[in-house]
């Protein structure tokens, strides 16, 4: 069967392998203004990724895993947050590092580093940090997407499309509307526009997916594929961009 991609708005998406695996990708549904479902609509969840500890990234996975017994696959300081704040079964957790290669239900995910923080507070006062991470995850044979969480722009990436080959790639290209306090004194994402494209290049992506905003009306979605028609016409390059809007789906 062919891969399909469903977007919810900023980082949230479900993806369903060759296989008909579904796998849910940092889960922010509930208080996602954009997103057109809850938790409570997903078809049942075989795997859940969560890139790092943010309330818009974690989301609603400790509903998703106590209604499907889904695994998670996370960093130590999303464990702790899940099995301690949240009450979720510690054998559901399948904790990683940057590089651990792993194999769950079925689907084969590579961590990799993601230059960006990962915390939360609990409600006695507890301050949990840990790495946050990007994925490569194997949705087909010749199909491996790479979601990078919230990295800022690093070299990394070059090694990355060296090394893994990623051909698909939810490129965050912006900053999420009104996402943060004092929004208008920041003039950009994690990764600002011309960086993205860059990172694209590197990476060596055949299809860019636009990614990390609540609706694709946000102006630097539309600055994001001028500049990367440009650096295409400029030539030695090309590749498929994709602009999603929440609740769309496209097969990969």
């Amino acid at each position: 069967m062919a891969v399909a991609l469903e977007f919810f708005g900023i980082a949230a998406y479900r993806l369903v392998t060759d296989t008909g695996k579904s796998v849910v990708i940092d889960p922010y549904l509930d208080k996602n203004p954009a997103s057109p479902i809850k938790a409570a609509d997903l078809p049942p969840v075989d795997l859940l990724l969560i890139t790092h500890n943010a309330y818009d990234h974690v989301g609603d996975a400790a509903a998703i895993m106590k209604r499907d017994r889904c695994p998670v696959i996370c960093a130590k300081d999303v464990v702790h947050s899940l099995t301690t704040v949240h009450g979720v079964d510690p054998d559901l957790m399948r904790v990683t590092i940057w590089g651990l290669e792993m194999e769950v239900a079925g689907v084969v995910v590579r961590p990799v580093e993601s230059h960006h923080w990962s915390f939360s507070v609990t409600p006695a006062g507890e301050l949990l940090s840990g790495p946050a991470m990007g994925f490569m995850i194997d949705a087909a044979p010749g199909c491996r997407i790479y979601h990078p969480g919230d990295t800022a722009m690093t070299y990394d990436m070059r090694l990355f499309g060296e090394l893994y080959r990623p051909n698909v790639g939810l490129m965050h290209v912006a900053l999420p509307e009104d996402s943060v306090p004092h929004y208008e004194c920041y003039r950009s994402g994690e990764l600002s526009v011309h960086e993205a494209v860059l990172a694209s290049q590197w990476l060596g992506l055949d299809h860019i997916i636009t990614s990390h905003y609540l609706y694709p009306s946000h102006p630097d979605v539309q600055k994001f594929v001028d500049l990367a028609a440009t650096a295409m016409k400029a030539g030695g390059w090309s590749a498929k961009v994709s602009v999603m809007g929440p609740g769309d789906v496209i097969e990969l």
